[in-house]
């Protein structure tokens, strides 16, 4: 009775039916041998599942060519497709169905006999070929080889999966269900189910198995580099923590920030700074200490807290004038003058007397190069001060005085803070040179701006718009230099002393050419002092006939025009030193005579 029943079983493959109901899949094909569930919510699809369960609960799972089809029919689906049986249907609250089925047998749809859905084929089983030669037996065992080394280093392979993969016993399968665990293309995947030579489908497999390999080997040298790079940031950061600590144990700053702030605040404190100064500062500092050094109002108050720590904020020393010393500069430096000499000299014994320099304000007004530059520099020289000059010929904005606001990018102080931080002393000699040639536009008025400046009752706390701060800027001693005095306000020119220097008559420019202008000429031109002279009716000639104006700028000239030719002379060997220039040689070197 037995044998009788044993001899009534037959496999489920014999019996398939040559007519299935076809589900249309979009993701990737289903292969033979595999029992999972499938989540049904498309009516069309539903209405398939219900038809087939009604008649023998097979059905057809097809490929379509394309992901992005909506409602396919027979031509938009693949050939080859696999047969499940409906094992188990479970009803979902929103009207789907979730099915577990087990896919049995590839097929090839050979008609379509109900094109509107659900899709009826009549279709061909396929049976798989060439399963049991030598060359497939050694492919299955380098398929299983090949695979346990992907799932050794793979996390997404789990451990059922390994064990599914050595417990099949068939190669056809063994290649189906690696096919269907690697991440491969719908389109190749189609390709391996749709071969039905053993030998062939795994040669395919096993070429994508090398190519999931060499991905694999990419990713670990990216994940290693990747891993390195983190070990090295983290490395870092920990090394940086510890240098943290220690530095906070010896009581060193931590960071480039706390040392910027440490470093402000004990410069700060050394300035001894009072009232308003002091507690603008002091707000400022602190704020610098809560800003992020990322944020761009860092930098602009880090250079606005370097601004005031770099300017003289102490009491300036007093020194007492020795109006001798004062006399023999001045001597040195220049000829004649004398009255000019003696106004300055005038000047200085009064301040001495007072012991005070506040409100010193000279002007220096003469025709161009009289000496009104050099004359400044020697009253620097007399009193042992520093000396600053800056000019404010054709200046249009104020804001070259006075600094602009800090709301603006790139703001930055005016003239007179910049000149402060580079001396380094709060009474040195400013030099306003041309001050007669000051420019008037929409930005501002220079010469209103320089009222304040120069007013004795308001520049003991001179606003500069960038500080923002009282600074006191009256024991400058300003001298300022014009070439006449038409072009300067009468509030400003009120607020200076004028010191006239005139020209100079044909003696003191030979004795000023003898004793200064020809050997600073012959030097530039790189000629020995005792190789050129000149008689003294030479030098009265290039006063009278090439250079006859108030000063000697052109008188220079003239002497650098006649060196370079004699130095030109020299190197082509065309005549030798010595050489002694008379009135007849002057053509020779300066041409016709301009004035005549």
């Amino acid at each position: 009775m037995a044998n009788q029943t044993q001899q009534m079983i037959i496999p489920a493959e014999s019996i398939l039916p040559n007519r299935l109901v076809i589900v249309p899949i979009t993701g990737k094909p289903m292969f033979p041998g595999v029992f999972t569930p499938v989540m049904i919510r498309d009516r069309d699809d539903i209405a398939a599942i219900e038809q087939a369960i009604s008649s023998d609960g097979m059905i057809g799972l097809v490929l379509t060519r394309t992901e992005d089809v909506e409602q396919a029919t027979g031509d938009d689906l693949h050939t080859v497709g696999t047969a499940a049986k409906i094992a188990k249907r479970i009803n979902l609250p929103d009207g789907g169905y979730n099915i577990f089925i087990s896919t049995v047998k590839r097929f090839r749809i050979k008609k379509i006999l109900h094109t509107a859905t659900p899709i009826v084929a009549a279709v061909e089983h396929l049976e798989d070929v060439n399963d049991t030669s030598d060359e497939v037996k050694a492919l299955t065992r380098s398929l299983i080889s090949e695979m346990k080394q992907i799932s050794e280093n793979n996390n997404l392979f789990s451990e059922e999966m390994r064990l599914n993969m050595v417990n099949i016993d068939h190669p056809g399968k063994i290649a189906d269900f690696i096919t269907s665990i690697l991440n491969i293309d719908r389109a190749e995947q189609q390709r391996v189910l749709e071969t039905v030579d053993v030998y062939e489908r795994m040669e395919l497999v096993l070429v994508h198995i090398k190519r999931e390999q060499e991905l694999l080997r990419i990713q670990k040298r990216i994940q290693s580099q990747i891993n390195e790079k983190i070990e090295k940031s983290q490395r870092e950061y920990f090394l940086k923590e510890e240098l943290k600590a220690i530095k906070q144990e010896l009581g060193m700053p931590t960071d480039s920030k706390s040392g910027e702030y440490q470093r402000l605040s004990e410069q700060i404190a050394e300035l001894d700074l009072k009232g308003e100064v002091k507690e603008q500062v002091d707000k400022e500092l602190e704020k610098f200490n809560l800003m992020d050094p990322n944020s761009s109002e860092f930098q602009v108050t880090r250079n606005y807290l370097d601004t005031i720590v770099s300017l003289p904020w102490k009491e300036p020393e007093r020194r007492q004038v020795d109006i001798g010393k004062a006399r023999s500069v001045l001597d040195s430096d220049h000829y004649g003058l004398e009255d000019v000499k003696e106004r300055i000299l005038e000047f200085l014994a009064v301040r001495k007397l007072r012991n005070d320099f506040k409100g010193s304000i000279i002007c220096l007004v003469g025709p161009p190069g009289v000496g009104k530059t050099s004359v400044g520099r020697s009253i620097a020289a007399a009193l042992g001060k520093e000396f600053f000059r800056f000019s404010v010929g054709g200046m249009r904005d104020e804001a070259e005085i006075k600094g602009h606001r800090r709301t603006y990018v790139g703001a930055m102080p005016g003239k007179i803070i910049q000149g402060l931080k580079i001396v380094q002393t709060r009474d040195p000699v400013f030099m306003i040179d041309e001050i007669d040639k000051l420019g008037v536009s929409y930005q501002g008025d220079p010469s209103s701006a320089l009222l304040e400046v120069l007013d004795p009752e308001q520049n003991v706390s001179f606003r500069d718009h960038y500080l923002d701060l009282p600074f006191d800027i009256s024991d400058i001693l300003f001298i300022a230099t014009a070439n006449t005095l038409d072009s300067i306000p009468l509030p400003l020119l009120d607020r200076m002393e004028i010191i006239r220097l005139a020209g100079y008559i044909d003696e003191e420019k030979i004795a000023i050419a003898t004793r200064y202008l020809i050997p600073r000429s012959l030097e530039r031109a790189g000629i020995g002092k005792r190789q050129v002279t000149y008689t003294k009716k030479a030098l009265r000639s290039i006063a009278n006939d090439y250079a006859r104006e108030a000063g000697m700028r052109n008188y220079e000239k003239a002497l650098d025009r006649i060196h370079r030719k004699i130095a030109r002379s020299i190197v082509m060997e065309e005549a030798s030193p010595p050489f002694k220039l008379d009135v007849p040689d002057l053509e020779r070197y300066l041409g016709k005579p301009v004035f005549v």
